[in-house]
């Protein structure tokens, strides 16, 4: 599994919060693609919106808010300002589809699919370059007699032949539902996906104890890839995080970082305002993701019609930590919107 991520991390420039974002891969436009292509064609032709177990369900089953996918449009238009600070006659503009990122969400789950994937391929990919080892994909599949056990039980069983294999660490994601490719339904059938480095022969050797087995993953083009895959029927239920880490890359081990939120001009400090063009901008076309800096050429207005609180509670929801993903997001929003 080689270990190519979806979109490098933004690299600041002097310490400036103005993200140089790399323009993301042919390769990962695909991937994205073909995962909505998989989850429209599995909840059309199968029981993907009627499976559930024990609270248990699929990604992308509940209705959107009215305002998923909605693109809006904010900026700093104090040119005069910008040009003083050494950035020229230049106004920020960022314009975003707006998003709940709810994995649940019919609109919005191939955004979070995309931002949790690259969230989880950026850790192993880092600690893959620290150490020089290659991330392996393992399932640990419950034996059948036990399928009635609580996922505590269960999680608690694997978290201990995990141990006796002496696992170092990576990612778990828990996958209630197995596909029938005969019947073409979903069914329980509860196993765990593994994705992180430690040694095949003694996860396998470790199983004899609950009857489990360990089967291999298939191999794939990227590990971004095998999240992707892993997410798009990964099990939803309230109150669970979806992709937990362990081990050496567990959070008390590696702390997430944070990227810088942008909710105010990285120019020159000042508030963001909801702003529009009059006319259609070359460089900040409709409909589709921007962020930076453009020539200012007193074609940008303000939306002064739009009260301060209703500005507050659109961007609330706006802000995704991986804003390098933005390019990777044109590459299907057209798929989303079909799907």
């Amino acid at each position: 599994m080689t270990t190519a991520r979806a979109a490098t991390k933004p690299k600041y420039k002097n310490g400036s919060l103005i993200p140089f974002l790399c323009p993301a891969s042919k390769q990962s436009n695909l991937i994205l693609a073909g995962v909505v292509a998989f989850v429209a064609e599995y909840k059309l032709l199968t029981n993907w919106l009627t499976i559930k177990h024990d609270g248990w369900r699929l990604p992308c089953t509940l209705d959107k808010y009215d305002w998923c996918g909605l693109w809006v449009t904010f900026g700093c238009l104090k040119d005069k300002l910008h040009e003083i600070l050494g950035k020229g006659r230049r106004v920020y503009i960022k314009q975003y589809q707006r998003s709940c990122y709810r994995r649940s969400c019919v609109q919005c789950y191939m955004k979070w699919i995309a931002r949790a994937a690259n969230r989880a391929t950026g850790r192993i990919e880092d600690y893959s370059e620290k150490t020089g080892k290659k991330s392996i994909h393992l399932m640990l599949m419950v034996h059948t007699s036990q399928h009635g056990l609580p996922y505590k039980l269960l999680r608690k069983r694997m978290m201990e032949i995990l141990k006796i294999a002496k696992w170092e660490g990576g990612a778990v994601i828990f996958h209630p539902f197995r596909f029938h490719e005969n019947s073409r339904q979903w069914y329980y059938s509860p196993h765990f996906h593994i994705v992180g480095f430690g040694s095949r022969d003694k996860v396998s050797r470790a199983f004899g104890r609950y009857g489990w087995y360990v089967k291999i993953g298939e191999e794939r083009k990227s590990v971004f890839q095998t999240f992707c895959y892993l997410l798009s029927h990964c099990g939803i239920r309230k109150g669970h995080q979806v992709v937990t880490w362990i081990g050496v890359l567990s959070y008390s081990k590696v702390p997430s970082e944070n990227e810088p939120k942008i909710t105010r001009c990285p120019v020159c400090g000042g508030e963001f305002v909801p702003v529009y063009y009059e006319g259609l901008h070359p460089v900040v076309p409709p409909e589709r993701h921007y962020e930076g800096l453009v020539d200012s050429d007193g074609g940008w207005y303000p939306v002064n019609a739009i009260p301060e609180s209703e500005v507050k509670k659109a961007y609330s929801f706006e802000y995704a930590p991986t804003r390098d993903l933005d390019e990777i997001l044109k590459g299907i929003t057209l798929q989303s919107k079909n799907s």
